[in-house]
């Protein structure tokens, strides 16, 4: 089959890859989209950092085979090949398939089970979900990355009256905006320093928005908040130093969860939130039900999910896209669609 495959850290298209061979309860499908995220650019850009992490946590969902071709792109919207009852049927699902040895693997991370960057893909038929007729296969290839934001927030539990500050506004954070604002928690204050990803947050209802670079989002915090209101901070941007900065600045008894994943090693002084009694959470599984939550939000409008699609491109695109998304500020979410035609990328 055909796949954009990751190889010595650079992408390659190849025609001759070999294809996935569904196992017990799994089903065979293809790609209609899937969204490039910034695990994947981690994964290509800190290989050994981002396997070592899996070793040192002795987590083997994320290993694989450096010296093998790999397939990214776990975010995808399918249509099913097997025979049987989800045979021509447009899924998404949790990213999950079991190997020979009982192992849970990451489709997209592992070197067995190629990811949405693909003609073909194995999914586990447990974990899918159908998608309403009325929801484009490229809306719903969405559901994942705003699952973890609605996910986590969900897992923080914040109630009606407390506040909250999101740091970065991808589609995680975005997802983590409307999860907040849905549970009536104000105000929320995103920073981001994307013009273009700014502008987004403001569509979805953000109370303050902030460029970091002009204003102190825990500066506008404190200005628009209340005496002795509760603070949750969501860390989604992923940047290295982003935790240190939050312990300096944030209010005491701030909980700060970390949702966005620095894979290189940052450096931060416990101290200071130790002084100021800061909580803060890892934050890697949330509640399973989330995700089908989510493409329930997006098939009745309740998030805008298309808002978030900044461009697409075919399998031979692929190396076109990430290092456009090197720079991420013109995009928020880039979509691989195998049939595309050509190298570019395009708008929407």
């Amino acid at each position: 089959m055909r796949a954009a495959v990751l190889r010595d850290g650079n992408f390659h298209v190849a025609d001759d890859v070999p294809e996935p061979v569904p196992g017990p309860g799994q089903v065979l499908a293809a790609p209609l989209a899937t969204g490039i995220c910034g695990s994947d650019l981690s994964a290509a850009r800190h290989t050994e950092d981002f396997l070592k992490a899996s070793r040192d946590s002795g987590t083997e969902s994320f290993l694989f085979d450096p010296d093998a071709d790999l397939v990214l792109g776990h975010e995808l919207c399918a249509r099913v090949l097997s025979p049987g009852e989800w045979e021509g049927r447009i899924v998404v699902g949790l990213p999950w398939a079991v190997d020979a040895g009982g192992t849970v693997r990451t489709v997209g991370y592992a070197t067995d089970f190629p990811g949405g960057f693909s003609e073909r893909v194995v999914l586990t038929q447990a974990a899918l979900i159908p998608v309403p007729d009325h929801v484009p296969p490229h809306v719903a290839a969405l559901t994942e990355p705003l699952a973890v934001g609605y996910g986590n927030v969900a897992r923080a539990d914040p109630r009606p009256g407390s506040g909250a500050v999101v740091t970065g506004a991808g589609p995680i954070g975005l997802g983590a905006l409307a999860a907040l604002l849905e549970r009536g928690v104000a105000p929320v204050v995103v920073s981001e320093p994307s013009p273009r990803r700014r502008e987004l947050a403001r569509r979805f209802g953000a109370h303050v928005v902030v460029d970091p670079a002009v204003t102190d989002p825990f500066d506008a915090w404190r200005e628009a908040s209340e005496q002795g209101q509760s603070l949750k901070v969501l860390e989604c941007s992923g940047r290295a130093g982003m935790l240190n900065e939050i312990l300096h600045r944030a209010p005491r008894e701030t909980h700060v969860l970390l949702i966005g994943a620095c894979m290189t090693e940052d450096v931060f002084r416990p101290v200071v939130g130790l002084y100021k009694d800061i909580t803060v959470t890892m934050c890697m599984a949330y509640p399973p039900d989330e995700f089908a939550r989510t493409l329930d939000r997006i098939a009745d409008g309740t998030v805008d999910a298309t808002a978030l699609i900044t461009g697409e491109v075919g399998l031979a695109g692929v190396p076109t896209a990430l290092a456009t998304l090197s720079a991420p500020d013109d995009h928020v979410k880039v979509l691989v669609r195998p049939g595309l035609p050509g190298t570019g990328l395009h708008g929407t």
